[in-house]
């Protein structure tokens, strides 16, 4: 019984390692395609019984052709990708202060990590000067009425002494 309970929770963690992988082969290479990225080509994984015949014959015919200098047969995968981007589009973030050049970077960067804790950052001190700056402005009325309530708990406290 715990034999199963293992072997039930180990495919759990290599299932969710196997989708981690993808999700960051895919946000490294494939929605961020560079000069110096490699192409990525995909293979169907899904039928074990066919594993030599569907993964491991592709994927040693890519490598062969990749040794010899000549392009594969099998396609890479490709990202669908707007006509209307610009890839040479200049954007500047004064946050980050860092430059991001097209628009899928700038987007990607928009959404990135590092962006939204300098942004969280920025929001934190905005509001603390806020509150700072709402403390120390205190209207001249306001001073008046606190003098007033000075001078009167001085005569009460002067008053009770004389009683």
């Amino acid at each position: 019984k715990l034999q199963k309970i293992g072997i039930e929770a180990l495919k759990q963690v290599t299932k969710r390692y196997a989708r981690k992988q993808n999700r960051w082969v895919k946000n490294r290479f494939l929605s961020r395609p560079g000069t110096s990225v490699p192409p990525v080509y995909g293979l169907e994984v899904s039928d074990v019984s066919k594993w030599e015949e569907s993964v491991l014959e592709p994927a040693l015919e890519i490598v062969r052709s990749f040794i010899q200098g000549h392009k594969p047969a099998a396609t890479p995968v490709k990202m669908p990708s707007s006509e209307t981007e610009n890839k040479r589009s200049y954007h500047m973030c004064e946050l980050c202060d860092r430059i991001i050049i097209g628009d899928r970077e700038w987007a990607a960067h928009m959404k990135s990590k590092s962006h939204l804790h300098q942004l969280k950052k920025r929001r934190r001190l905005d509001s603390d000067a806020i509150t700072t700056v709402e403390s120390q402005s205190v209207s001249p009325d306001h001073d008046k009425e606190l003098k007033e309530k000075e001078s009167l708990g001085q005569n009460d406290k002067e008053l009770k002494a004389s009683i």
